[in-house]
């Protein structure tokens, strides 16, 4: 099982800005892209619960901003890529979208 976590994510934007790593990231921006789109639309089923309708937008902005990297990466832009990384952790933080 894969768990987008702080650590991870820190990780990834130290990886995408060193060249020597980044070429190997596309992968892993591409699996947190997968996992936070199947939150996404988990979050927008019939809920149960109120909360959920809450989850959705946030989801969508942080599914929003990895696409955004993901682009970025694979026109060789790894800063740029590792820029929107950036923004995707802090709009995580804001959701409380990571483990504790």
């Amino acid at each position: 099982m894969y768990i987008v976590a702080r650590e991870g994510i820190q990780a990834l934007i130290r990886r995408l800005q060193d060249p020597a790593q980044a070429s190997g990231c596309r992968g892993e921006l591409e699996k947190i892209l997968e996992i936070k789109e199947a939150l996404a639309f988990r979050a927008e089923a019939p809920p149960s619960y109120s909360a959920r309708l809450a989850m959705s937008p946030g989801l969508h902005e942080e599914a929003r901003l990895l696409r955004e990297a993901l682009d970025a990466f694979d026109r060789g832009g790894c800063e740029e890529a590792a820029s929107l990384l950036e923004e995707f952790y802090r709009e995580s933080e804001r959701n409380l979208s990571f483990p504790w």
